[in-house]
């Protein structure tokens, strides 16, 4: 990124971080987390959070439905994730869900004009509507992210990534276990919303005893959020 932009870039996630509610922010990029001078983030945190940030928004984009925005509950917490370009994606952790109203004024006087300094009006610009389609992937897993229950297994996923982190496990270290876990599953029984409770429950045995409870939660409302299951039968 050019210099101005960058400018441009700390300046907003400064006036994000000081907005009341919200804990932090950062942009993921491929080198990983951009952000202000004076952020909430430490270093090993703001890599992190950007490793798993940018794994979501590249699955998404193979699959051609770029991420407008979206938004991942972690128990009280938050995740906004608002692309800028497509090597560049803002992150915002809010603490309480009053916090959205003054996140979204403050990304609407100053996003577009962040985009359009850069070179994207919008953030599927980059996409080009002649690309050569994606080749289907070998891996079974892979497949399987590319399919119906791709969104709910990357915000599974990214949920998951936090409470491993909280554990002092690294962003890294969660993905390969959920791989793992996913091709388990894979091999027990046929992957459908119907079985999904098979792999979650093996991903709970994967947190801190004192975080179960919590992980279920977050993990339920996920499930809700995808609209797979009617909700009555998320439990």
């Amino acid at each position: 990124m050019s210099a101005e932009p960058n400018r441009q870039l700390v300046s907003l996630l400064e006036e994000l971080d000081r907005l009341p509610g919200v804990r932090g922010s950062l942009v993921a990029t491929v080198d990983g987390g951009y952000t202000a001078s004076e952020s909430n983030f430490d270093a090993a945190t703001a890599t992190d959070i950007a490793k798993t940030v940018r794994r979501m928004v590249v699955a998404s984009a193979t699959v051609g439905s770029p991420i407008e925005e979206l938004l991942i509950t972690f128990h009280t917490a938050r995740m906004m994730i608002v692309p800028v370009r497509e090597e560049a994606t803002l992150t915002i952790m809010l603490e309480r869900d009053s916090a959205q109203p003054s996140v979204r004024a403050v990304l609407k006087s100053r996003l577009a004009g962040l985009r359009s300094s850069i070179g994207s009006s919008s953030a599927e610009s980059s996409m080009s509507a002649g690309s050569a389609p994606v080749p289907e992937p070998e891996d079974e897993v892979d497949r399987l992210m590319l399919g119906e229950l791709g969104p709910v297994l990357r915000e599974v996923q990214s949920v998951f990534t936090s409470y491993l982190i909280r554990a002092g496990k690294t962003a890294s270290e969660a993905g390969v276990m959920m791989r793992e876990q996913i091709r388990e599953w894979l091999l027990m029984v046929n992957p459908s919303p119907y079985t999904f409770p098979v792999l979650v429950d093996a991903l709970v045995q994967l947190t801190s005893r004192d975080e179960r409870e919590n992980f279920k939660i977050d993990v339920q409302q996920a499930m809700r959020n995808s609209r797979l299951w009617p909700k009555k039968n998320v439990r």
